[in-house]
């Protein structure tokens, strides 16, 4: 149950089903321009550790229930065998999903590598 005045903003029209798959739109799409970018290299606790901390990141926005962020170890090249081994977090490499909470309405929404369109797709999975 949303206890803000920021109602006050949103068009007395949009259902509460509506404004949780906007909140969910703004979450994910912020997710993925935050990882995107990010220097890597395929040691795990480097890994671990960006994972975890945009998890918390993005859960502190409001509506997340939760967050999940898997980097495919796969698709990640760069071991630092010399200081200029590195890779790039990319669309690629990034698999995540969240669950928005608003009022009643809870939202699945995912960002996965589709490998036929070779697009980094941001979909909503499931509506509650």
């Amino acid at each position: 149950m949303s206890k803000n005045n920021e109602k006050i903003y949103f068009s007395p029209d949009l259902t509460d089903r509506e404004r949780a798959c906007f909140e969910s739109g703004i979450k994910i799409g912020a997710l993925y321009h935050i990882l995107c970018g990010i220097p890597i290299s395929n040691d795990e606790n480097i890994l671990k550790n960006i994972e975890k901390g945009i998890e918390s990141s993005i859960s502190c926005q409001p509506f997340v229930k939760s967050v999940k962020i898997n980097l495919d170890r796969g698709k990640i090249l760069g071991d630092k065998s010399n200081q200029f081994d590195y890779d790039e977090i990319t669309g690629k490499i990034i698999r995540a999903e969240l669950i928005i909470e608003y009022e009643s309405v809870e939202i699945l929404a995912k960002v996965e590598w589709i490998g036929n369109m070779q697009f980094p797709l941001m979909f909503i999975e499931k509506i509650k």
